[in-house]
């Protein structure tokens, strides 16, 4: 709309010299000039970039050869300047095309100095209205890139931001049950080691004061370290267990695994703790899987996804090799019975075969009952 209106206004200043032009009379050549040039002025708005040069360069082509035309050379001018005034380069030297019309009328000798005068005051007035608008269209345009680069900015700083947290979590969770594994390996290897040798001396010496009074003395002794033995070993097994995350385990036996080698792990993994059994039987079939894809296909990208259902934990290996990941035969085939048999003894199901779209696809499924099946 503004564009319009600027146009109407470059179009009245360009009159007075359209009608010194025809001499006060309106031949065929001023409505030819006045038509070429309102059509011409519309189809600039309908082009885009530099294509929108060529409507006003027709002008001022029908001005060399159409003497009423040159009076509308504001109307060219107006749209040389606004589009070269959001362009670089060459096209900064485009308004100066509506001097040529002029030149070349002063070369032929134009009677009518008046007109000359008149027109070029709605060149001046078109230049000046075109390089306004173009500023302000530049202007916007820059803006709104630079609101889109922003908004682009933080949506990437946003996914940054979570990916760090995320990143941090796991190995938040990973040093927590790193931690809490090593301080079972120590109560079992020291504390328990001491506590089994001080119960074997009690009953040595319970056995060698057998008849004597401090016998019933030293068999509470040796009750009691039972007990306490009881309840390292107990204390243990409650570390080892609480140590089955398998978010923080699937994960890093995929990143181990795939570390140093060119093959690109992607993993998702939606499930939380499960029983011991169930989960290091699903540890190493991620394991075992990864090791396939590494060893027999020709694989760029792996894919783990873990994922726990109300009923089961599912389990899936899939990679975009060309071969399959485990050939029957040799110790690929080995592998592929093992997973199958550790699966298969908590009651899951489990399938390894090509994938629907290329690739090796394993499969495994492990049912709720089977963590109570394990641990029994």
């Amino acid at each position: 709309m503004e564009r319009l209106a600027d146009k109407l206004v470059v179009l009245v200043a360009c009159l007075p010299a359209l009608v010194a032009a025809a001499g006060g009379t309106a031949g065929a050549g001023l409505v030819v000039a006045l038509l070429a040039a309102v059509a011409l002025a519309a189809l600039c708005e309908l082009a885009r970039g530099r294509v929108a040069l060529v409507p006003p360069l027709a002008v001022c082509a029908l001005a060399c050869a159409l003497p009423e035309a040159a009076a509308l050379l504001g109307v060219a001018a107006y749209d040389l300047c606004r589009v070269s005034a959001g362009e670089r380069g060459c096209v900064r030297a485009a308004p100066s095309a509506v001097l040529v019309p002029l030149a070349w009328g002063a070369a032929r000798g134009v009677p009518d100095g008046r007109a000359v005068l008149l027109a070029a005051v709605g060149i001046v007035v078109g230049g000046w209205l075109g390089l306004r608008v173009g500023a302000s269209e530049l202007r916007r345009r820059d803006a709104l890139r630079t609101r889109d680069d922003l908004a682009a900015a933080r949506l990437a700083l946003v996914e940054k931001n979570r990916e760090l947290l995320d990143a941090q979590d796991y190995e938040v969770r990973l040093a927590t049950l790193s931690e809490r594994a090593r301080i079972a390996r120590d109560i079992h290897d020291n504390v328990g080691h001491l506590l089994t040798r001080a119960v074997v001396q009690a009953e040595a010496y319970r056995v060698v004061h057998s008849g004597e009074p401090a016998e019933k003395d030293l068999a509470a002794v040796a009750l009691t370290l039972r007990e306490a033995l009881d309840e390292v070993r107990a204390s243990v097994h409650d570390l080892r267990d609480d140590a089955c995350d398998l978010s923080v385990q699937v994960r890093a036996v995929v990143e181990r695994a795939c570390a140093g080698t060119a093959v690109v792990p992607a993993v998702r993994v939606e499930a939380g703790e499960a029983p011991a059994a169930v989960a290091s039987c699903l540890t190493a079939v991620a394991r075992e899987a990864v090791s396939n894809v590494l060893r027999h296909a020709d694989a760029r990208h792996v894919s783990v996804e873990l994922v726990e259902h109300p009923g089961l934990w599912r389990l899936t290996v899939t990679d975009d090799g060309t071969a399959p990941a485990g050939a029957p035969g040799g110790s690929s085939g080995m592998g592929l019975a093992s997973m199958e048999e550790r699966v298969r003894a908590l009651g899951g199901a489990f399938r390894a075969g090509p994938g629907a779209r290329g690739g090796w696809t394993v499969f495994t499924s492990v049912p709720r009952s089977g963590g109570e099946r394990g641990s029994a």
